[in-house]
């Protein structure tokens, strides 16, 4: 594997490797590989600069608590229906 081969794929699993979802071979290999090149640790500085948009994490929010009020509804309304189908 070359060079290139393996920056795309090291960039390719940075997200899960950031959020520990990589395990053993992958991990250590990871490691190494940030510790020893040069263009994935510009990427990194790089990636670490971009701000999170603030947009983002309410519409996120937002999509999570309209979800849970749905499941809710559904929820109730199962109760209710049962109950009424019993009496």
């Amino acid at each position: 594997m070359n060079k290139n081969e393996e920056c795309a794929i090291f960039q390719d699993l940075y997200d899960l490797y950031m959020e520990e979802e990589v395990e053993g071979e992958s991990k250590q290999w990871m490691m190494e590989h940030e510790a020893n090149c040069t263009h994935c640790q510009k990427g990194k500085i790089e990636r670490e600069e971009k701000p999170v948009l603030h947009e983002d994490s309410e519409k996120i929010w937002g999509i999570r608590i309209m979800t849970t009020m749905i499941y809710c509804l559904f929820f109730l309304l199962s109760i209710w229906m049962s109950i009424w189908y019993l009496w």
